[in-house]
């Protein structure tokens, strides 16, 4: 399995990022609103400051004219200076909520930096080969996965705070001016709709760094390629309808809310009755239906003057541009929760060679796609637990039948063996028997005689396939090998037996037993492998008159004293005869041939 670099864990920036996003959402909008409303309040101040100069007017004792002059001249100078410094209630009130706002930000943030730092102090041990304390891995492993709704609670507990101070100074409190209620109304709904996106922004970030980036750096295999029970379900159409909803729905909304913003009811305009030049510029061609319908004082109807309209096009083009941007995180995150499991799970299924855990999917989510990596996971370890189980029956199959024999037939497996299949070779057979193995196998018992035979065979068939060749069969206390075109492989390993005969019996005498002696035969002759039997039973055999030969040669040995005797076609078959210490024996006329062979010991093995 392929292991990824340890990550970094990023914290700080997405809170950074979310509060950015956040201001360039709100404050925008407000500094439009600004432009907007600033008419209006100097409006409403000028009429509440000639309003109060009348009634201090009316209210004091006769003047003369002089002093009329100075009072009007005074109190013009003070509504002046009035109207470029007096500071209303509800401005206090907003400037207050304003700073509230960004020392719970600011609070936030350093929260929200306390309750990340154990994960943060976790990536950087494990980026630098530091050891990893238990306390700091069991607390990333329990609350790794809450991070994302953690965090984007803290940031939400902030907004939520400085959002409930803003309700109760908006709607609990009288304002001396309607459109400063209007403006910190809009203010507080603006930022209750940007507060909503920034904390969703903190989850999908999180959630999506989690789920694709830490995660397999924290859990063990049992949790990662696990599913566990988990009552809330995610569903793809359920993200798939938020991804929409967001795409759309938050353009829309900037749209909308600038429309709404930027025009001015025809009942608002200046005079009682609209010049000719006015319906003209307000309603175009469309003068006689208004005319028909007499609508030109309607309330329902409205329009966008200049200033109103180039405000809404830079505030729109400011809305989307930083929609986009927020868009852009989003659908990203949307795409690689479907894309990066599907993935996985096809490069896992493309994957050879590799160990049972190499070959799982990661549950990264619990919806459709997650339940799909479990099945995956479920099909996979079912897959391996059946190889396992076949190359445990194949490894105990080629015990009874060798894999050589079957490389011989030209099968793969021994599933491809069928009755009859058979096949000549020129090959070397090597008969080893245990000499007076009756009258041993008298004095133990049935359970004794196996153990003697298993802790015998143990010594010698290591030998045999260290030197390139197969048993065929054993026969009772007799071995039948096989070895291919070296005749040198089946002398070599005949040599070495009887060396290791001396370590056996070395361990039969620790034993208390008498030792035991072996004759070997060898010759080389064309045989047929094959497979015999019926459709019930079926053997693989070996049948040629070389074998027969070879067994024969294995019973001369008792007659000429000598451990190991070899056809003279072996011996020809040697490409250096001066490598072994061999002797000439006789020119002998076995049972089942009717030509003599000559027959020669071999002794030991000379080194150059």
């Amino acid at each position: 399995m392929i292991t990824k670099a340890i990550p970094k864990f990023y914290g700080f920036r997405i809170y950074l990022t979310a509060i950015t996003i956040f201001v360039l959402l709100v404050f925008p909008i407000s500094m439009i609103m600004l432009f907007k409303y600033g008419p209006y309040w100097l409006e409403e101040r000028e009429a509440l400051s000639k309003t109060q100069f009348q009634f201090d007017i009316s209210a004091a004792d006769p003047l003369t004219e002089a002093q009329t002059d100075t009072i009007n001249f005074d109190s013009a100078e003070a509504n002046a200076q009035s109207k470029d410094f007096t500071i209303e209630p509800e401005d206090l009130r907003f400037q207050k909520t304003i700073s509230l706002l960004f020392r719970m930000l600011l609070a936030s943030m350093l929260l929200g930096f306390v309750w990340n730092y154990p994960f943060k102090r976790y990536f950087s041990y494990r980026r630098k080969n530091k050891i990893v304390s238990d306390q700091l891995l069991s607390f990333c492993r329990k609350w790794l996965l809450k991070v994302p709704i953690i965090n984007s609670f803290i940031l939400g507990f902030a907004f939520f705070v400085t959002l409930a101070y803003m309700g109760f100074e908006v709607f609990g409190n009288d304002f001396t001016s309607s459109s400063s209620r209007q403006f910190y109304e809009q203010f507080f709904f603006i930022s209750f709709f940007a507060s909503f996106l920034t904390a969703l922004f903190v989850y999908f970030w999180f959630r999506h760094r989690v789920r694709f980036i830490y995660l397999e750096h924290v859990y063990d295999s049992v949790s990662l390629y696990t599913t566990t029970e988990n009552k809330y379900r995610d569903h793809i159409i359920r993200r798939l309808w938020i991804n929409s909803i967001m795409t759309t729905l938050l353009p829309l909304v900037i749209v909308v809310f600038y429309l709404s913003l930027s025009k001015t009811a025809i009942r608002e305009a200046n005079s009682d009755k609209l010049s000719p030049e006015h319906i003209e510029v307000l309603f175009g061609k469309y003068v006689p239906f208004i005319e028909q319908a007499n609508l030109f004082q309607s309330e329902h109807l409205f329009y966008v003057n200049a200033i109103d309209s180039l405000l809404m096009f830079v505030g729109i083009f400011s809305g989307i541009t930083i929609s986009i941007v927020y868009l852009f995180f989003f659908v990203n995150w949307t795409h690689n929760s479907i894309v990066i499991p599907l993935k996985e799970v096809v490069e896992k299924m493309r994957q050879q060679g590799e160990d049972e855990l190499g070959r799982l999917a990661i549950l990264r989510t619990n919806d459709e796609i997650g339940e799909l990596a479990n099945g995956y996971n479920e099909m996979a370890m079912r897959i391996t637990g059946n190889i396992s189980a076949l190359k445990e029956i194949t490894e105990a199959n080629q015990r009874f039948v060798p894999e050589e024999f079957l490389q011989i037939l030209g099968k793969k497996s021994i599933t491809d063996v069928a009755l009859g299949d058979q096949v000549q070779k020129h090959m070397t057979i090597l008969f080893v028997d245990i000499r007076s193995f009756t009258t041993i196998s008298e004095k133990l018992s049935p359970k004794e005689n196996f153990d003697f035979l298993n802790d015998y065979l143990g010594y010698m068939e290591p030998v045999i396939r260290a030197h390139n060749g197969f048993i065929d069969k054993f026969i009772g206390d007799s071995i039948m090998a096989l070895f291919g075109d070296k005749a040198e492989d089946a002398i070599d390993a005949a040599l070495e037996m009887h060396e290791r005969l001396k370590e056996f019996n070395l361990m039969l005498k620790q034993v208390g037993r008498p030792p035991i002696d072996t004759g070997a035969g060898i010759h080389t002759g064309n045989l047929m492998l094959g497979v015999v039997g019926g459709e019930g039973r079926m053997e693989t055999t070996v049948i040629s008159d070389s074998v027969n030969l070879a067994s024969r040669l294995e019973g001369l040995t008792r007659n000429y004293d000598a451990f190991l005797i070899v056809s003279e076609s072996t011996l020809e078959l040697v490409g250096n005869k001066n490598c072994y210490a061999h002797k000439y024996l006789d020119e002998v006329k076995v049972k089942g041939r009717t030509g003599a062979v000559k027959v020669y010991a071999i002794t030991e093995k000379i080194k150059t």
